[in-house]
């Protein structure tokens, strides 16, 4: 396979996060001044969108219908903005810490988010305890959150499978879990180590 550069655009910032649908000619990136910009795609140029983060924006996803915009922050909030006005339609307070990363299903009925900060619990690099759910679900319709997932925090990376059955997410230490959507349990299915840290786009 062969890469090659179709459209290179410089934003004032860098960038944490972008949603960049395959059939659109515009894409939305999530930058570390808090702020989304959008970026045509033909010529590269990025202006300012949607409602700005109080903290760095780490992600954003669009909507399959294309009319909203989802972010995350480090300042705990996801914003739903709308794509047409820039408008922010929605504000949900989804973490007392950083949002690290978010995962749209398939469908785009559900948007999951990871957080978790690192607090020493022991000197063997031995996190403390979880002050929250370090993964969240939310519905993408009304904001609300409809599951709540335990790991060890930091939890960075999260991915939902593409059938949408099942939810996978990675902590610093490269603990991986699995839960299964459609179960009313909210134990993993499946966990093990990666020799590695974790982080999936």
């Amino acid at each position: 396979m062969k890469l090659t550069l179709d459209v290179e655009s410089k934003l004032p910032t860098g960038v944490l996060g972008l949603a960049a649908p395959t059939d659109a000619s515009v894409a939305y990136a999530a930058c570390v001044d808090g702020a989304l910009y959008c970026v045509d795609l033909d010529s590269g140029d990025a202006d300012p969108f949607g409602e700005k983060h109080s903290s760095f924006a780490s992600g954003c996803v669009l909507l399959p219908d294309g009319k909203t915009l989802i972010s995350g922050g480090y300042d705990g909030m996801l914003l739903w903005h709308d794509v047409t006005s820039g408008r922010c339609l929605r504000r949900v307070a989804a973490h007392k810490f950083w949002n690290w990363q978010l995962a749209l299903s398939p469908d785009g009925r559900r948007l999951a988010t990871t957080t978790g900060q690192y607090i020493p619990g022991g000197w063997k690099y031995e996190p403390a305890p979880e002050t929250e759910p370090s993964v969240k679900i939310f519905d993408t319709a009304t904001g609300e959150q409809v599951g709540a997932y335990s790991h060890v925090p930091p939890v960075m990376s999260c991915a939902i499978a593409p059938d949408g059955q099942y939810l996978a997410a990675a902590n610093l230490m490269g603990e991986v879990r699995i839960w299964d959507l459609q179960s009313a349990t909210e134990s993993p299915v499946a966990q093990w180590t990666s020799p590695d840290f974790t982080s999936w786009g």
